[in-house]
């Protein structure tokens, strides 16, 4: 019976390292897979930040070909005006520069903020208060400096006066 204890125990034991090899070999392979996938990742990660920088790039490369035309016409105004000496011509020109300009940047979805009478937090800052009985509180009284949208997306807020009530018994500019 001892003897039989013994075979089965040194069976046991023959099995038992036979699993734990087949564990330890598994767990070398998960190792190897793992960073196989560390690896393929982190290249994945590096090619996707490269693509990204290149997608800005070319973005930004169209768009400066667009203000190309642009330049190359305030070159000529400048020139004419040197050899002319006549600013009537160049005001014509800065014109039209300007219009073409506000087009390009209209077409990449540039716009400039059309200010209400009301003030809107969302699309001004409010940079002074006017106590007045003349205008509507919380209206805009005047506009400090234009604000811009680029896709319906606020890149500057338009800096405003607004109106409020009076607080005293005379109207007074505050800040």
């Amino acid at each position: 019976m001892i003897d039989n204890e013994k075979q089965v125990t040194q069976e046991n034991q023959e099995t038992v390292d036979q699993q734990l090899l087949k564990l330890q070999q598994e767990k070398e392979e998960l190792l190897k897979y793992m960073k196989e996938l560390k690896a393929q990742f982190e290249n994945y990660r590096k090619d996707s930040l490269r693509e990204r920088e290149q997608i800005m790039k070319n973005a930004n490369e169209y768009f400066l070909t667009k203000l190309i035309p642009i330049l190359d016409d305030m070159d000529r105004a400048f020139k004419e005006v040197e050899q002319s000496h006549s600013y009537k011509n160049f005001y014509k020109g800065m014109e039209l520069i300007h219009k073409k300009l506000w087009k390009v940047l209209n077409d990449e979805g540039f716009f400039k903020i059309d200010t209400k009478e009301k003030f809107d937090p969302f699309e001004h800052e409010a940079v002074e208060k006017i106590e007045t009985d003349e205008h509507e509180e919380y209206s805009v009284v005047k506009i400090l400096e234009n604000g811009y949208k680029f896709h319906n997306k606020i890149v500057k807020p338009v800096k405003v006066q607004v109106a409020i009530k009076p607080r005293g018994g005379e109207s007074a500019k505050t800040e």
